[in-house]
């Protein structure tokens, strides 16, 4: 970064910037809840909510003079569109606040009695909490406020910690690694094309071409959705595909792949193909090699030794290849990705050092004040979940886990932005617990639970809070949506198109900040107001009370014990790849795309990688970057935008069927 970039922020870009951060805030958290059931009620995300708004900023600069607006301009854009769903969109308020209203309407001893009386998880009053699914009545604010204030300001401090690692971590990432975030071209290609001179920009036309080849793709899937009577041309709607993995097959249901059962998973959507061609080619080779030879092939001769058993019948094949012995691949997995970020601090120590020594005006925030960001939200973190009720130890365990889970990932996604599809990386509900649960396990038992109260209020309050609703306010792991990956998305934007780091860190805080405001206390009174029956939503991913802090599920999650030689074996892996990638050029295999090869169920990957791999190599081969770069690239970003901006199209017309319908 030269020093002669020098904030936008102006007062008058600044009150731009914060009237549209209040306008998207309201429209994610208000449409949320109308959003269709096939969309996974997510339309609106961090990554999807910028790609929009510069869609329909290109599509006016073709009709309209534009040549006002700089590219320093629409990156600033970029980061409020961005980051202004981080709170208001499906899963952050709603899965928070409707896995509240779940815990005070069910009964599941002793767990539900043992948090009765907690604020954290809402009013005690089970009828008071009943009238948010039918609605029509005037929001309770007295009795959830204790719930809204605690909720934004966990949100916000998550946001400060976050923002202050990411932002000291900018310089050497985004500047001087220049990890590229493929999928940040959804925002630097619309942004170039936008500010195209006169002439035009040769790539626009591709662009299209790949716009109308996403668009096309889930075009079916949309009139079917809206009109049952339109066929289900794909077949996506029904088994064997996934409701919640969005055009992918799950194996387990197809018959003639019961030769190869440890084979779980098969993505057929565009969507995921045109996204890993973005991947560089080595990241792409790492992880289709790796999930054949290190997962795959590992995994079905286990199953000849006798490993396995049941997994041909069972109708989810990915449980046996991450829980069970002889691999237990969740446990490698998660390894893998502790090991790549602590090797890179290892690696890196000279630079940690420099950021407690020497200060720079062109880092994304000065040295002391992100520390200062850091400790505090660290001390208000642990502080506000001891005051919840969470084990004292259990409360640094969730910090510490929260923290080397998501920026390992946000590494990880630096190389390999796998988003909008699920399953990318070691923080889903089973990952969490990992650490947290050996305060009790192995042993513990609702039998003693229900016979210690007071334990029982410390170890739910512990496991509920280990999990979902604090990892969600990272990021959504079926979309990797949130702000772990949105952050680092927003500084490579921002610094390509020639904007100061310092401002995306200044609008990544106010605009996180309005977000959390808006988001938690606007979804209690919308819920109260419209009733959670009456929406397409409903009661949104409101299951975890039955498993987070179920004794006999945590158990043996995230794999069955012993775990810890797994995690070494993942760390050790990680470790050993990072040394002889950095010290060897010739060395294949990148340990960002192995980790990313252990995930997926541990096959889902294979064809998305190895597809891309081969086109993209001969692309480069035939035409070399210019193809690459001025063809190819455009025709995939295109098909990005294409598909999820027709998922938005028809989201609004079912949003306008819901309130009119036929």
């Amino acid at each position: 970064m030269s020093t002669e970039v020098k904030s936008i922020l102006t007062s008058r870009t600044w009150m731009q910037m914060i009237i549209v951060a209040v306008i998207l805030c309201f429209a994610g958290v208000l449409s949320a809840p109308f959003s269709p059931s096939w969309a996974w009620s997510m339309i609106f995300g961090s990554f999807t909510g910028p790609l929009i708004v510069l869609f329909v900023i290109l599509i006016i600069s073709r009709v309209a003079d534009l040549s006002g607006v700089s590219r320093q301009k629409l990156a600033l854009l970029y980061t409020v569109a961005s980051m202004s769903f981080v709170f208001c969109y499906s899963m952050v308020p709603y899965g928070i606040l409707h896995n509240s209203v779940r815990i005070r309407l069910t009964t599941f001893e002793p767990y539900t009695s043992a948090v009765a009386n907690s604020f954290v998880f809402g009013p005690s009053d089970r009828d008071l909490v009943a009238l948010i699914q039918t609605g029509g009545v005037a929001a309770p604010m007295g009795a959830w406020g204790s719930w809204i204030g605690w909720w934004t300001v966990y949100a916000i401090m998550w946001l400060l910690f976050w923002t202050g690692w990411l932002a000291l971590l900018e310089r050497r990432w985004i500047e001087i690694e220049r990890l590229p975030y493929p999928a940040a071209a959804t925002g630097t290609l619309p942004i170039e094309l936008i500010t195209a001179p006169k002439e035009g920009d040769p790539r626009l036309k591709f662009f299209f071409v790949g716009w109308i080849i996403g668009a096309i793709s889930i075009l079916p899937v949309i009139l079917h959705a809206l009109y049952p009577a339109f066929p289900d041309i794909y077949g996506w709607s029904a088994a064997p595909y996934l409701s919640w993995w969005f055009g992918v097959i799950n194996l387990a249901g197809v018959p003639a792949t019961k030769v190869i059962p440890v084979w779980a998973f098969l993505p057929v959507n565009p969507m995921i193909y045109a996204l890993f061609f973005l991947f560089p080619l080595k990241i792409l080779f790492s992880i289709w090699v790796f999930q054949i030879f290190g997962v795959l092939i590992p995994a079905q001769v286990a199953w000849y030794m006798g490993y396995y058993s049941g997994i041909q019948e069972a109708g989810w094949r990915a449980g046996f290849l991450l829980g069970q012995p002889p691999f237990k691949y969740n446990g490698i997995w998660l390894g893998a990705f502790i090991g790549l970020i602590l090797t890179w601090f290892v690696l890196n120590s000279s630079y940690m050092k420099s950021l407690f020594k020497k200060e720079t005006e062109e880092a994304a925030i000065p040295h002391m004040l992100g520390w200062a960001f850091i400790g505090i939200s660290t001390i208000v973190l642990i502080g506000m979940l001891i005051a919840a009720g969470v084990n004292p130890a259990g409360s640094v365990l969730i910090v510490f886990t929260m923290w080397v889970i998501f920026l390992s990932s946000a590494r990880v996604f630096g190389f390999a932005s796998v988003i909008g599809t699920a399953w990318y990386g070691p923080f889903d509900w089973t990952h969490y617990m990992t650490f947290t649960k050996y305060l009790w396990h192995p042993g513990m038992t609702a039998d003693i639970l229900s016979a210690n109260p007071d334990l029982a209020r410390e170890y739910t309050t512990t496991m509920l809070l280990t999990n979902r609703f604090t990892g969600e306010i990272m990021g959504e792991n079926n979309t990797q949506f949130g702000m772990a990956h949105a952050i680092p998305m927003c500084y490579r934007v921002g610094v390509d198109m020639g904007v100061h780091p310092r401002d995306i860190t200044k609008l990544i805080l106010a605009t996180g900040i309005i977000s959390a405001i808006i988001g938690f206390p606007t979804a209690v009174w919308f819920d109260y107001l419209v009733g959670t029956n009456n929406t397409p939503m409903g009661l949104y991913d409101a299951w975890w009370i039955w498993t987070h802090p179920n004794a006999a599920t945590v158990e043996n999650q995230p794999a069955a014990d012993p775990l810890w030689p797994y995690l070494l074996a993942g760390i050790i892996l990680s470790a050993i790849l990072s040394f002889l990638n950095f010290r060897y050029v010739w060395w294949p295999l990148d340990p960002a795309g192995v980790a990313v090869g252990l995930g997926g169920g541990g096959t889902a990957w294979i064809f998305p990688a190895l597809i891309a791999w081969i086109a993209k190599s001969i692309v480069m081969r035939v035409g070399g970057t210019r193809l690459n770069d001025r063809v190819v690239v455009p025709i995939c970003v295109g098909l990005l935008v294409g598909y999820w901006f027709l998922m938005f199209l028809g989201a609004f017309l079912g949003l306008i069927k819901f309130f009119m319908p036929a």
